[in-house]
């Protein structure tokens, strides 16, 4: 018995230690899972999921036609009527500010308690929303308590209508950058503000599938620098997540070619054989909108024909053609060999102009072509308006080529050619009347000479429908002519008028009147007589360039003239471009006047019609210029004692064989001395310096050694 009380005493031992353990690990488990129960019940509220239509979303991909979405948490605890709830987002890195962002704001119209739904109504996402991490919350300021936090939740917003472009720094074109010998190029896509983009390549110009494409690694921002390798270049805007939701809306392509003569030229073989009824076209194996197309027959460029395609017109199609592609400033191929057009058929040689006036005091008039056709069975018809004006005629009959009309409409000469085409030609002339006319002039100088012409460039007589219509040079003779100089008339009654130095800074018009009629006479557009100048000195206002400061560099000025600035570089003359650099920064091409600091040589290119001048090198330098050569063209006489008076430099002031004339814009003497002193205008000017611009001419020993102009700014 004792043996057995000790063995059952032992089992109860074990039995209890057993139990002991089972309950241990139940306690466990129990307090686990009701501190588990406890924690998911300690936030007053769940975390808040955004929602579409009722259907919760665990990501935004928002545009501007769905900007907005809804929202849903779960309360935890009782809240009272009139509680108000307020949605807050967190940044792109899930960090709240303070104050947060708030998306939204809900006062509850009926208590909520636990296990009910707190509901945000459509609210707008934030259009700068782009990243994968942000945090949603929910904050009640009442009692101060906050939600539970949404994490890691992407949201992009897309404008899918925003206007993609991707370009290259040398080219205005968005589908092709050219690329000469040695160039590279640099592609910039706008937006600029995505915080990611993907930059891919293809060597295959013709693929434009992105997916065939190689990542270029290491490449983020929204700009591919020195970019030599021609082919299809990708960019797409990293949106993560989204990137399903925007395929194809977040990316730009575009080709990169290299400009050579294997790669750019007319498609059609050499020689193309055409009759005048035949399709007749030549293009080009660069096809982008965005470049220039200069087309040429026989060396001559064929106006408005800046297209990749060239149409060939009905007559005078034959000869050798050739294309200069510019795809930018610094790259462009002229097409070689020329590709060559033969017409098999005949040619109108000359007609009438498309469009032509009809004058009151013309009786009649004259119609006329010629053509090439052989004489024996080609004839011609005339039609006004569609209707038969002169019967079919072999066109070796007298006076079967012209015809005298009387009224207005549109008239056609209809050829046909008995050659190996037998094609019909046609040439088409709408005849019209004026109801007044307006003239324009223009100024042709003679570079090498000390005069020019004032020349009537275009008289238009002006239909009732507003059209302008170009007087012909024969009808001038109907007109009269008169030149004034202000309101003053000059005597001259030709169509030209000779100008020299002397007339510098006056201002001429031209009047037409055609004789026998009431209609108005036509006043042209002013001339101000200028001339360039054998030499162009730069004024550097300062002369020279103290630490972190700039100087202007500028010479005379004129809306007529067309200004080129130059650096020169290691002994090479190098087009300055607007801009900074690794040297500094210039601005101002283009115009009179540049700025820079950046230190060295320049010179300008001046250029008035057809002549053209380059000035004198300036070089400007650190350190105070010491005897300046520089004849100043702007003073600014505000009695602040700095640039007061006109200063001419030691060579030229106080010299008694040097000749000082200071002209008005209007060509009067403002002044007029030797021995100048440096005085002009605070002392002796005419006119007080009043005028915004005088023009000079300087001479020594009756030799001109400087002419210009002065800009007096007040």
């Amino acid at each position: 018995m004792l043996i057995l009380n000790i063995h059952l005493n032992y089992k109860c031992d074990t039995m209890k230690k057993k139990l002991n353990l089972i309950s241990v690990i139940a306690i466990v488990i129990g307090f686990l899972f009701s501190s588990l129960k406890a924690h998911a019940q300690s936030e007053p509220i769940s975390a808040p999921l955004f929602s579409i239509g009722g259907a919760t979303a665990n990501m935004l991909c928002v545009n501007q036609n769905t900007p907005n979405r809804e929202a849903v948490a779960q309360a935890n605890i009782v809240f009272n009527i009139n509680t108000e709830f307020v949605l807050e987002l967190s940044d792109e890195d899930g960090v709240f500010a303070d104050p947060a962002v708030v998306l939204s704001r809900f006062t509850t119209i009926a208590p909520i308690g636990p296990g009910g739904d707190i509901e945000f109504p459509s609210f707008p996402i934030p259009t700068e929303s782009r990243g994968e991490n942000y945090s949603l919350r929910i904050s009640v300021p009442a009692t101060g308590a906050v939600s539970a936090v949404r994490e890691d939740i992407p949201i992009y917003y897309f404008d899918t209508d925003t206007d993609i472009q991707l370009r290259g720094s040398n080219s205005n074109s968005t589908s092709a950058v050219a690329l000469c010998a040695d160039e590279s190029t640099t592609l910039t896509v706008t937006p600029g503000d995505f915080s990611e983009y993907i930059w891919y390549f293809n060597a295959d110009l013709n693929d434009s599938n992105i997916s065939n494409a190689s990542v270029i690694s290491g490449e983020l921002s929204s700009t591919l620098e020195n970019v030599t390798q021609t082919g299809k270049y990708f960019v797409e805007f990293n949106v993560g997540s989204c990137d399903g939701a925007f395929s194809g809306r977040n990316s730009r392509s575009i080709d990169v070619l290299d400009f050579n003569t294997t790669t750019v030229r007319i498609n059609e073989t050499s020689p193309q054989e055409l009759c005048p009824s035949d399709v007749k076209v030549l293009s080009t194996t660069v096809t982008d909108p965005g470049f220039t197309y200069e087309w040429f027959k026989d060396g001559v460029l064929i106006p408005d024909s800046d297209n990749f395609v060239l149409n060939l017109p009905q007559s005078n199609f034959a000869g050798m053609y050739t294309v200069n592609v510019i795809g930018s400033e610094t790259c462009s191929i002229l097409t070689d060999p020329p590709v060559e057009v033969i017409n098999l058929g005949s040619d109108i040689l000359t007609q009438p102009p498309p469009l032509i006036m009809l004058l009151p005091t013309q009786p009649t008039l004259t119609l006329s072509i010629r053509t090439n056709a052989p004489p024996a069975g080609s004839t011609v018809q005339w039609f006004r308006n569609g209707i038969v004006f002169q019967s079919s005629l072999p066109i070796t009959d007298p006076g079967a080529l012209s015809i005298d009309v009387t009224n207005l409409g549109v008239y056609v000469a209809s050829v046909f050619a008995n050659d190996a085409c037998m094609d019909t030609l046609e040439a088409i002339t709408e005849v019209f009347e004026p109801v007044g006319f307006r003239a324009e002039i223009s100024t042709l100088l003679d570079c090498d000479a000390e005069t020019g012409t004032l020349g009537l460039e275009n008289l238009f007589g002006i239909t009732s429908t507003g059209l302008e219509v170009p007087i012909t040079t024969e009808q001038y003779a109907l007109f009269d002519f008169e030149w004034f100089l202000g309101t003053q008339s000059t005597g001259i009654t030709e169509t030209t008028f000779t100008v020299n130095q002397d007339n510098i800074g006056e201002v001429y018009t031209l009047e037409a009147t055609l004789r026998g009629t009431t209609l108005d006479t036509a006043r042209s557009n002013e001339l101000t007589v200028e001339f360039l100048s054998d030499v162009v000195v730069i004024d550097a206002s300062p002369p020279f360039i103290s630490f972190g400061e700039s100087t202007t560099l500028s010479v005379p000025q004129s809306a007529t003239y067309m200004y080129e600035w130059f650096r020169v570089v290691d002994g090479e003359n190098q087009t300055i471009v607007d801009g900074t650099t690794n040297d500094g920064t210039i601005t101002g091409q283009g115009t009179s006047a540049i700025e820079t600091d950046i230190r060295g040589q320049y010179f300008v290119t001046i250029s008035l019609s057809d002549c053209t001048i380059d000035s004198e090198v300036i070089s400007i330098s650190d350190v105070v210029a010491g005897n300046s050569e520089i004849v100043p063209n702007i003073v600014t006489p505000n009695s602040d004692g700095i640039n007061d008076n006109w200063l001419l430099p030691s060579s030229l002031f106080n010299q008694q064989d040097v000749e000082v004339i200071i002209y008005s814009s209007r060509g009067e003497v403002d002044f007029n001395s030797v021995n100048y002193q440096n005085n002009w205008p605070a002392e002796n000017s005419k006119s007080s310096g009043q005028d915004p611009i005088y023009y000079y001419i300087i001479t020594k020993n009756n030799s001109v050694v400087r002419k210009g102009s002065i800009t007096v700014m007040r």
